[in-house]
């Protein structure tokens, strides 16, 4: 089966995973041990100094172009998750067999390489250094915060993984609470992640707490330490979320509205799926860990870090 993908407007973390270059506007196809990577005429200088195969320029008509290497014969694997709807519509007419993809392409991401391991890493150390930085800030806001964190990131040599996640009181008890020009009260929460070469990390620290709040992070935390310590024992994400809710349990805690935890890479939320009804296997992976309470219009804490587990040992990055 050829595979075809497509990197649009947007990165595209499967396009990228398997073209080892991140260039907008192009197909990379898969044919046997033929690579081709078709892009506008404006980016071909730049993929023929980046990408390992054949770089052809596809003009105005990139259809064509992959018409005449391919002809009309066999199945075409297409990455459905990250294809416009209107170039699947004209691939369509062109390729009557076609396949969706997209999941075989995200598992074969679940399993990190060494490089791949070593800058989720980098980004990770940097994400904890200014996160807890900001946690002693003496910032009025949470937009402050936020702005701050940014500055910092770049500052670092990395990018923003997503937007900074800075909820302080009552906000605190929102999973994705929006920054605020509210004044900061406790807890603060602090949920963010920096992105070193398209990899990224996510980490949430809480501070200002007061003795009761004390108590309950110090909860979220065993429960982490926990999962860690025992994630020999699993070998699906299934099985890390059912030993998370009897964790949850032996504490006194509810369970959260969410996951224990997500798949992290080259998406913040990738494979392996650590819900409770997840196949997804955990050997190799890296994923996020996030034990979380939320008292609604109270306070919440959560408490993240990003693992990688090599079938044998949970690691913290």
């Amino acid at each position: 089966m050829n595979w075809l993908l497509y990197r649009g407007e947007r990165f595209n973390p499967n396009f990228f995973y398997n073209a080892g270059v991140d260039t907008d506007h192009a197909f990379l196809l898969l044919s046997g041990e033929r690579r081709a990577l078709l892009v506008p005429e404006m980016n071909r200088e730049y993929a023929e100094s980046l990408f390992n195969g054949e770089v052809i320029a596809y003009g105005k008509k990139p259809i064509e172009s992959i018409k005449k290497i391919l002809g009309k014969s066999g199945m075409l694997g297409l990455d459905l998750r990250s294809l416009p709807a209107s170039t699947f519509l004209r691939l369509s007419k062109e390729f009557r067999k076609t396949k969706d993809i997209s999941e075989e392409l995200a598992q074969s991401r679940a399993k990190k390489g060494k490089r791949e391991i070593l800058l989720m890493k980098k980004a990770a150390a940097i994400s904890k250094k200014i996160i807890e930085a900001e946690g002693k800030t003496r910032k009025k806001t949470e937009k402050e915060i936020a702005e701050s964190l940014l500055i910092a990131t770049y500052r670092a040599g990395a990018e923003p993984a997503f937007k900074p996640i800075v909820a302080s009181g009552a906000n605190s008890s929102y999973p994705h609470s929006v920054p605020t020009r509210k004044a900061i009260s406790n807890p603060l929460l602090i949920d963010y992640g920096a992105r070193i070469s398209h990899y990224n990390s996510d980490l949430t620290r809480c501070s200002s707490l007061n003795a009761e709040q004390k108590k309950t992070y110090s909860k979220l935390k065993h429960i982490s330490e926990t999962i860690i310590d025992e994630m020999q024992r699993f070998q699906t994400g299934g099985e890390l979320a059912k030993f998370a809710r009897i964790l949850y349990k032996k504490e006194g805690l509810t369970h959260p509205p969410h996951s224990i935890g997500h798949g992290i890479g080259l998406e913040v939320h990738e494979k392996p799926s650590l819900s409770i009804s997840s196949k997804d296997k955990l050997e190799g992976a890296t994923f996020a860990i996030e034990p979380s309470v939320y008292f609604t219009g109270k306070y919440g804490l959560r408490y993240e870090n990003v693992v990688h587990f090599d079938g044998k040992k949970a690691r913290v990055l």
